[in-house]
């Protein structure tokens, strides 16, 4: 099946998070992958705006609430980071062509519907 790239909606659910203080505040840095690759410096806040998976994740009650960093397995580096720069932009950004950008267009649908 086509991967299809939904409109952005990334205004209306920053504009969402104004006056929430239910929303975590700071960074996480995410441990990627069996090889625990890192991306970090990544606001908490914004995930929670955009990903009802990570609005639970860092939601009250929960232990990666308060942590700075959290393990991520089952995917690799650059799928995830493709997820995140979309999650923070709306941008998808496959990588170079030829370079598996098929194989990384699956990876990352499968990996968006785990966390949309």
């Amino acid at each position: 099946a086509p991967i299809v790239v939904p409109p952005s909606t990334i205004l209306a659910d920053l504009a969402k998070t104004r006056g929430d203080a239910s929303l975590p505040q700071g960074m996480v840095t995410f441990l990627v992958g069996d090889d625990e690759e890192r991306i970090e410096n990544v606001s908490k806040c914004n995930l929670c705006a955009r990903s009802p998976v990570f609005r639970t994740m860092f939601g009250i009650g929960m232990k990666e609430r308060d942590a700075a960093e959290v393990t991520v397995r089952n995917t690799d580096l650059a799928t995830f980071t493709a997820l995140v720069r979309y999650l923070l932009t709306d941008q998808l950004d496959l990588g170079e062509e030829g370079g598996g950008r098929a194989q990384r267009a699956l990876d990352l649908r499968e990996l968006a519907q785990m966390y949309q």
